[in-house]
Formats: C-alpha cells, sequence, structure tokens
C-alpha cells in the first residue's frame, strides 16, 4: 500500500486564497426591445383569442344562440323597469318634499327620501333671487313730466 502524505491543517492554510474578482457590470436591459418583443407576444396572443371566439361561436346551435339574445333581452327590460321605478318613486318624493325631482338621487325608495330629507333644509335656505320691495305695486300719484319736475325745482326760488 502506498502511502499518501495525509493533509495536514497548515498545508490548507497556505493554500493561496482567490482574491475575489470585481464582478462584471451587469449588462443594461434594452427595454424598447423588451417592450416590442412582449407586444408582439400580445398581438399573437389577441388573435389566438379572437380566432377561439370564432370558433366558439359557430360551435353553437342555434338555441344557444336564441338563449344568449333572450338573457341579454331580459336583463335590458330589468334595466328599463328599475329606471321607470325610480323615476316614479323621485316625482312622488318630489311632490310630497318640494325639492326637484332631478336633484334627487338614490335607487331605492329610502334613499331617495334620505336624500330629499337633506336637501330640503338647503333649498328652503338658498336665496330666491334679488329681491326688490316695491315689485309689484303701483305708484300712488303719476310719475311727474319733465316739464313739471323743472316747475318743482324752481318754484322756491321765484
Amino acid at each position: 500500500m502506498s502511502e499518501t502524505p495525509a493533509a495536514t491543517p497548515d498545508a490548507t492554510a497556505q493554500a493561496p486564497t482567490e482574491q475575489p474578482t470585481p464582478e462584471a457590470p451587469a449588462q443594461e436591459t434594452d427595454w424598447k426591445a423588451e417592450a416590442r418583443k412582449w407586444e408582439e407576444r400580445a398581438k399573437a396572443n389577441k388573435a389566438a383569442a379572437d380566432r377561439l371566439a370564432e370558433i366558439e361561436e359557430a360551435s353553437k346551435t342555434a338555441e344557444q344562440k336564441a338563449a344568449e339574445r333572450l338573457a341579454e333581452l331580459e336583463a335590458k327590460d330589468a334595466a328599463y323597469e328599475t329606471e321607470k321605478q325610480v323615476a316614479a318613486w323621485k316625482a312622488e318624493v318630489s311632490k310630497d318634499t318640494g325639492v326637484p325631482a332631478a336633484a334627487l338621487a338614490g335607487s331605492t325608495l329610502e334613499d331617495i327620501k334620505a336624500h330629499a330629507e337633506t336637501l330640503a333644509p338647503l333649498i328652503a335656505k338658498a336665496p330666491r333671487g334679488p329681491v326688490i320691495p316695491s315689485q309689484g305695486q303701483t305708484p300712488s300719484e303719476a310719475p311727474l313730466t319733465a316739464a313739471q319736475q323743472f316747475a318743482e325745482a324752481f318754484k322756491d326760488r321765484v
């Protein structure tokens, strides 16, 4: 058997230590090129998604298409009925509170009433416009003509 010299702690300590080499500066990313690459991928995915939608639409039966159309029309009808009901509630609350229906907001009768209660004091405090104290009254005497005003001005001097 051949004997191999055993590694001693001194032998490993004497081995030259590697100097840390400064890392090469990281290569900067070309963001425009990356953006173009992802844009091309997105366009390809969009085209594939559109093609899949066309295939799915073509594979539907006439009954499925009619059912989807019916569901769409029922949803529109429900939306119109809701809008009509809300308008009726606003007219009712407007009549009861004196708040204009156009100023009311809400989608339920309770919401509309609460909004009217909030607005009613503000509308009562709001000025109605300029106030002219003698508006609508007729003068007790006919106004003087220019000659009469001239004579009035000089009657004390004569």
